[in-house]
């Protein structure tokens, strides 16, 4: 079961890597987030698949399109990593102020 399953993920990843080199670079370029994250999806599963029950394995294979459907749901989730950017940068506008104001 797990051969079978990396075996699929590997093809649709290849699929998805085919697609995209197909496609213009500006295209590309703008679907830079979407690749970063499949890309990590598929090293995850890749990874997981070594430890994962052949019941998990069986409804994954079920999936049409696991990696983009993966990805869709991903994009629903709330991300924290804007607002912690901007607590970063703020901080560090803060120091550099300090920094110029102290000499």
């Amino acid at each position: 079961m797990k051969e079978h399953f990396l075996d699929r993920l590997y093809g649709e990843y290849q699929a998805y890597r085919a697609s995209l080199l197909s496609c213009p670079n500006v295209e590309i370029f703008n679907r830079c987030y979407e690749i970063d994250a499949v890309v990590s999806f598929y090293e995850i599963l890749m990874e997981k698949a070594a430890v994962m029950s052949d019941r998990e394995l069986e409804v994954l294979l079920k999936r049409k399109n696991l990696l983009m459907e993966l990805y869709d749901l991903w994009l629903k989730q709330e991300d924290s990593t804007y607002s912690e950017m901007k607590i970063h940068i703020d901080s560090e506008i803060g120091k550099m102020t300090k920094d110029i104001s102290g000499r």
